[in-house]
């Protein structure tokens, strides 16, 4: 080996040096540019959320930052706040934790802490906690294309508003509520909105007083034609159902001890927000249903509601204790055959 070959470096290790060098170089880029997207939603972000404030509504992050570092970015913020004040609401809540990867952006995941405070008025609060609240959302070029949540020991209280006969001596009535496991599932399918729906172990009592029905486990998978675009546009606002049809897949309302409902249709909800539809419904151990909705609606004009209902299904299944019916619902009025037994709600 001569002085010459000593001296001057190899071609092996000229291209070791500039791999290094353009490693050195991408890893300061990419520090910076990550340092810079992290300061820009820092300082940027308060003026968005407050941007409409003139307007009634606004939304805080308290002590917020952006953090994961270098293979992630979150926003952080120690509290929550959002205020509507043209619809009279506002809602609190305790940390929010939230994540991307960097080399996949279009799917974020979020954690929400508890306790949650919400108010709308007139006289409705909703009190919440929860061991778990975990959220989830995957955006593509066309926006939202779908969004899940889950939530577990969820335990909360209702304050609901006063009745004009509550009003006069000043009462009001409060609902406690449990869960163990809940889940919400949206996604756009072509022009449609599927939506997927569950909870666990629910449980509610009214003032302290036992618990209105035993332990129920409900679910319920449907489709809304041509809503899909409702995930791109902030969710679903009141009215933003009105004027559209669906199909009611699977509704399955499940007490244990053989109790369990299930329904499925197609449906139509009109201007109004009054729904219409022919739905199939099956109920088993009908005995049992009564025997425990009777508790709920024990006024004498309710318990004859339920005994009337049960009558009629033990009769159309000759004597059995299990019925499957065609249900009709007309301008949100439910009829079983030419008799209205209940009013379902606007939307």
């Amino acid at each position: 080996m001569t002085a010459a070959d000593i001296a001057e470096p190899s071609a092996g290790s000229r291209k070791i040096r500039w791999l290094a060098i353009g490693i050195l170089l991408f890893l300061v880029v990419y520090s910076g540019a990550w340092f810079f997207a992290a300061n820009r939603i820092e300082t940027q972000l308060p003026a968005f959320l407050s941007e409409n404030k003139g307007i009634g509504s606004s939304a805080e992050c308290g002590g917020m930052s952006v953090r994961g570092f270098p293979f992630r970015i979150g926003l952080f913020c120690d509290t929550v706040r959002l205020d509507d004040a043209a619809h009279g609401a506002s809602a609190s809540f305790g940390a929010l934790r939230s994540a991307a990867q960097v080399y996949r952006p279009g799917h974020a995941v979020v954690e929400l802490d508890g306790p949650a405070e919400i108010r709308v008025s007139p006289g409705l609060t909703v009190s919440a906690d929860w061991s778990l609240l975990h959220a989830s959302m995957h955006v593509t070029l066309s926006g939202l294309d779908r969004t899940s949540m889950t939530y577990d020991q969820l335990t909360g209280t209702v304050i609901l508003p006063a009745t004009h006969e509550d009003a006069a001596i000043g009462d009001t009535h409060k609902l406690a509520f449990a869960a163990g496991h809940g889940e919400a599932h949206f996604r756009q399918n072509g022009p449609d909105l599927d939506a997927a729906l569950s909870v666990d172990g629910f449980d509610a009592k009214v003032d302290g007083a036992p618990s209105l029905l035993p332990m129920l486990n409900a679910s319920a998978d449907m489709t809304f034609v041509d809503r899909a675009a409702l995930m791109n546009a902030g969710g679903l606002k009141p009215g933003a159902l009105r004027n559209s049809k669906g199909e009611m897949r699977n509704l399955t309302l499940d007490l244990g001890g053989g109790m369990v409902t299930t329904a499925s249709g197609p449906f139509t909800v009109d201007d109004k927000g009054l729904i219409s539809g022919e739905f199939s419904v099956t109920m088993k151990n009908i005995e049992g249903w009564r025997q425990n909705l009777v508790k709920v609606f024990s006024n004498e004009d309710g318990t004859a509601m339920v005994n009337n209902i049960a009558n009629m299904l033990t009769a159309l299944a000759d004597g059995k204790n299990e019925a499957t019916v065609k249900l009709n619902v007309r301008d949100g009025i439910a009829f079983l055959a030419f008799f209205p037994i209940g009013e379902l709600p606007q939307l």
